[in-house]
């Protein structure tokens, strides 16, 4: 199964993910990254090969565990494998040594005519040589002299952020919302479904503060889950809701939904069997009970589409009930 995200909730927020690619036959390495490079060979060694799993690349990979976000795959094997024994993909590996021990790795998929930048890992101790950066101008060293045309780094986000540092490669392209690549300096986050989804929470809040109704905001980082056809409709797929409080039906809450363009207002309740759908490790920051719903949630029996005016009827509404109970700390 392969599964291509277009949300991604971390740090508090939700953001737009913008795939982006580099055109090798155009690309020519700017004088500090040569620098890296010559500094790099001059004192370590590197080697070329097919991808393998070691308990030294383990250890780097462990290093960095802490400073990924999102759902962390426990050990590397399960990264490259996805807990199968081999992969349809070919993937090369790229290793830096200091004498013997292993310093630096980095992990990329080959195509006929492009590759894909997977993962770099490095040794804390040796950060001030840039080794991630170094590994990936090797890969791209890589596919010009494989006759490549394109490079493939993975995504920047739609707001700055720690995954700005791909842009330095040189000059990228975005696939743009009409499906299709175009200059990044193009880009319109505007465009984009976080923007949207961003720009109708926030109304929608003010609109709850306006008529006195409480609410807990809550981002939820296991919204993908909605979105995997198997599951389709039975976990909640917003990564943004409020909770406006419970009954017996379970946790009301309220949001927008980037696809149909309409808010919804919805009971979900927990996953019974959650441990048999989510086998990943959370992200540090997914443990902050006061900002993540940390449960895989999913849908009551009924599921409301509506316009602003039409769901804060419906809030007014609920208002009034009394066999409610109010939302979780607010």
């Amino acid at each position: 199964m392969l599964y291509k995200m277009d949300l991604l909730c971390i740090d508090a927020n939700v953001f737009s993910v913008v795939n982006i690619r580099l055109d090798l036959q155009k690309h020519a390495a700017k004088k500090r990254h040569r620098k890296i490079k010559k500094q790099v060979e001059q004192r370590f060694n590197i080697t070329y090969g097919v991808a393998k799993v070691t308990p030294e690349k383990q250890r780097l990979y462990e290093q960095h565990k802490s400073r990924f976000k999102g759902f962390i795959h426990e050990t590397l094997e399960e990264y490259l494998y996805a807990g199968f024994h081999s992969t349809v993909f070919e993937t090369m590996e790229i290793c830096v040594y200091d004498d013997d021990r292993l310093i630096a790795t980095s992990f990329f998929d080959l195509g006929e005519r492009s590759m894909a930048s997977l993962l770099a890992v490095y040794d804390f101790n040796y950060k001030s040589f840039s080794l991630g950066t170094y590994t990936m101008l090797k890969e791209i060293e890589f596919g010009q002299q494989t006759g490549r045309k394109l490079y493939y780094p993975g995504y920047v986000l739609d707001l700055p952020s720690r995954f700005d540092y791909k842009l330095e490669l040189g000059e990228m392209e975005y696939y743009t919302p009409s499906k299709r690549w175009g200059k990044l300096a193009n880009f319109n986050r505007r465009e984009t479904f976080a923007h949207a989804l961003r720009e109708h929470m926030s109304t929608l809040k003010e609109a709850l503060k306006a008529d006195n109704i409480r609410f807990k905001n809550w981002f939820y980082p296991y919204f993908s889950m909605g979105y995997m056809p198997l599951w389709k409709g039975r976990f909640l797929h917003m990564p943004w809701v409020l909770e406006l409080g419970h009954d017996l039906d379970g946790t009301l809450i309220a949001g927008f939904c980037p696809e149909e363009k309409k808010f919804m207002l919805c009971h979900v309740q927990p996953c019974p069997d959650e441990q048999h759908f989510i086998n990943m490790e959370q992200a540090n920051e997914f443990s902050d009970q006061t900002i993540y719903l940390s449960h895989l949630m999913e849908y009551g029996d009924k599921t409301t589409y509506a316009t602003l005016p039409e769901l804060m009827l419906a809030a007014q509404q609920w208002q009034q009930r009394f066999d409610k109970l109010p939302p979780t700390c607010a």
